[in-house]
């Protein structure tokens, strides 16, 4: 059996590979992630509301609970079930290596 490795001049002129968007959730995170390391959103400010985040960017409850998600895995902020998400007071990010 023979494999045939598909080639740039193999492939219809129409037919490139298509770089992803980013999601809204990824430009969400990064964007309060700029906030915050910029000294934006200070250290202990309180984030806003889910509701107010929804109506600021258009974007659903989903969205805005990922990047607050992320943020919280990144130690970005902490949440406080029921009183909200805060920006850590010491804002560590963790080490990772990028491929």
């Amino acid at each position: 059996m023979s494999r045939s490795i598909s080639r740039a001049e193999d492939r219809p002129s129409g037919f490139q590979p298509l770089s992803a968007p980013r999601s809204l959730t990824q430009q969400l995170f990064m964007r309060l992630a700029a906030d915050i390391t910029s000294g934006k959103l200070a250290a202990g400010s309180r984030l806003p509301t889910e509701q107010e985040m929804i109506a600021a960017t258009g974007v659903s409850r989903t969205v805005v609970r990922e990047a607050v998600a992320h943020l919280r895995a990144e130690g970005l902020v902490i949440t406080r079930q029921g009183v909200g998400a805060f920006v850590a007071q010491n804002v560590r990010r963790p080490f990772r290596l990028d491929f």
